[in-house]
């Protein structure tokens, strides 16, 4: 068996944004291939290993290859008055898949011209840093002056006043999925832009792995999901979102709605669309077999293991753990699970359904 380094026990968010407020942009390195995660994820999604480490990319360079104006459909009111206006772009670093962010300091009423330049030209940017309510964030600029560069002149905004104390957010509660108006309609534009059936679509599909990784599919998801909902997610938020729960969840709060509950946001094992607490909980012998497994590896009872156990989030990003329950899941169900492919693998029901495949 291959050695393997651990992950730093730090997550992954969580250093990444204490490096911004030190001035530092980070990304992860595959240690096997080389290729680079930005932002950085918990595995390399060139080939897979487990192993990556931290990057300095601060003094990194990218070329635009798209554009898309920001008033409107993707418009966010706040952040313009707070920053000045913007593009919504994607960006092509070296060694980096092409990511979406925001390209500040533009010209946005030269957004047509721009956006027939970086047809036919390579327009080369950079990232800064900057504050953004509580948090520093990472946005890009031109890399040099030009007609399409201008420097917002931001008015100070006249203090606001006190509101009364807002009501704290109840816990997150089962939903009738079938009825929910928010989901169905965040799965019907998921399932328009990627351009699949809508029931090949679950509250815990994961977008980038099960549908697309392409950028601009998910901008027209986006952009349907705020035509019919009449909400505002920002490109730079949508990156940080992963499962169609995640868009459903930030379109509830919006909405002032209550967010859907762990057990429901998860595919069960036996495959329905919603997930229901008491479907969850329905486990077989190889469904147990896995959950006895990964106690095992993660040193936790099995009771406190749920078919929707995120592996990573909710025990533990160590990789040798992971192996751990590999080999006893394939040593009790005689079956092979790569390396490989587990890190593709989130939830106990991702590896059930896997060995449901394989058996």
């Amino acid at each position: 068996m291959a050695i393997m380094t651990k992950y730093d026990l730090k997550p992954i968010v969580k250093t990444f944004y204490e490096a911004l407020e030190e001035g530092t942009i980070l990304g992860r390195k595959c240690e096997r291939c080389g290729h680079i995660e930005f932002p950085p994820y918990l595995c390399c999604n060139e080939c897979g290993c487990l192993d990556t480490e931290w990057v300095d990319l601060t003094n990194m360079r990218g070329v635009v290859k798209a554009a898309l104006p920001t008033r409107g459909a993707f418009g966010d009111p706040d952040f313009r008055n707070e920053h000045g206006d913007y593009f919504a772009v994607e960006i092509h670093v070296e060694g980096v898949d092409p990511f979406n962010t925001s390209l500040l300091h533009v010209d946005y009423d030269k957004y047509a011209e721009f956006d027939k330049y970086i047809d036919e030209n390579e327009v080369w940017v950079k990232p800064f840093i900057f504050q953004d309510e509580d948090v520093k964030v990472v946005s890009w600029e031109l890399v040099e002056d030009c007609e399409f560069k201008k420097m917002p002149e931001i008015k100070k905004a006249e203090p606001k006043a006190e509101a009364s104390a807002a009501p704290k957010t109840a816990a997150p509660v089962a939903v009738d999925i079938a009825n929910d108006k928010t989901a169905q309609a965040v799965i019907a534009a998921a399932a328009d832009a990627y351009g699949v059936d809508e029931s090949e679509i679950k509250l815990g599909t994961d977008i980038r792995e099960e549908l697309s990784n392409e950028s601009m599919k998910m901008i027209v998801m986006i952009s349907t999901i705020e035509d019919e909902l009449n909400v505002v997610i920002e490109i730079q938020e949508a990156s940080l979102l992963n499962t169609i729960a995640d868009f459903v969840n930030v379109v509830k709060e919006r909405l002032g709605e209550e967010a859907i509950s762990a057990d429901a946001t998860a595919s069960c094992a036996c495959g329905c669309a919603d997930a229901a607490p008491a479907c969850t909980e329905e486990v077989d012998d190889v469904a147990q077999a896995v959950i006895d497994a990964a106690a095992d590896a993660y040193g936790v009872d099995a009771s406190e293991i749920k078919m929707s156990t995120d592996i990573r989030e909710d025990l533990s990003n160590e990789s040798m753990k992971m192996i751990v329950m590999i080999s006893t899941i394939e040593d009790e169900l005689n079956v092979v699970i790569e390396i490989q492919e587990a890190s593709l693998l989130n939830t106990i029901a991702d590896f059930v359904n896997k060995v449901r495949e394989r058996l």
